[in-house]
């Protein structure tokens, strides 16, 4: 084998190691993440509907969540979607902004989709110690026309059916390089987030 042809394998070899590198490194923010539902809130009927669920992904070059979902009914009166980052451990939530009104009546192919832009603070990724984003259902008063932000919700809402649940998330995921293990609570695939496991919540 010629010397040159040498070179030119360990320069390719040295490519294709830089590229897996910085792949590696992406990896872990732009992964795409399953993201749930709940039955257990205003909205559904246990014996006919099926839980929300989607995907959701963080680009990092535009600092902004994109996903798409299925099977998400909004309550009578609170359309207005708003996300949130959730610490489950602390039970804290962050603001992070407007979803507006989700598409309903999705099922199947007929997914809808939304776009968040995250606040600058926590530009790269870097979440801290939340470990979920989640959106809450809100006043539809607090959206007008579909986008604009009327009025911002001092805090996640809850769910009016079983008062438990506060914040009520209508789809949640876990953030990328979260690194609190998932545990299940013991009924179904209901399961949380929280390290502390004497200070946690359920979510189904």
């Amino acid at each position: 084998m010629s010397r040159k042809l040498l070179l030119m394998l360990a320069l390719a070899a040295v490519v294709c190691g830089l590229v897996f590198t910085v792949q590696s490194q992406m990896g872990g923010k732009n992964e795409v993440q399953p993201m749930y539902g709940s039955l257990l809130i205003d909205g559904y009927d246990f014996k006919n509907d099926v839980g929300p669920k989607g995907t959701i992904i963080y680009d990092e070059d535009k600092n902004e969540f994109r996903g798409t979902y299925i099977g998400l009914k909004m309550p009578q009166g609170r359309r207005a979607v708003f996300a949130w980052l959730y610490d489950t451990v602390n039970q804290k939530a962050e603001y992070l902004g407007p979803v507006g009104w989700l598409k309903v009546g999705t099922a199947g192919k007929n997914k809808g989709k939304f776009a968040i832009k995250v606040p600058d603070k926590f530009e790269g990724g870097n979440f801290g110690s939340y470990e979920i984003i989640g959106f809450t259902a809100e006043k539809t008063s607090l959206i007008a026309n579909g986008t604009e932000v009327v009025e911002k919700p001092a805090k996640p809402a809850g769910s009016k059916i079983l008062k438990k649940l506060d914040p009520a998330f209508y789809l949640y995921a876990a953030l990328p390089n979260s690194d609190t293990p998932m545990h299940y609570c013991g009924h179904g695939g209901d399961f949380f987030f929280a390290k502390d496991l004497e200070n946690q919540l359920c979510y189904d």
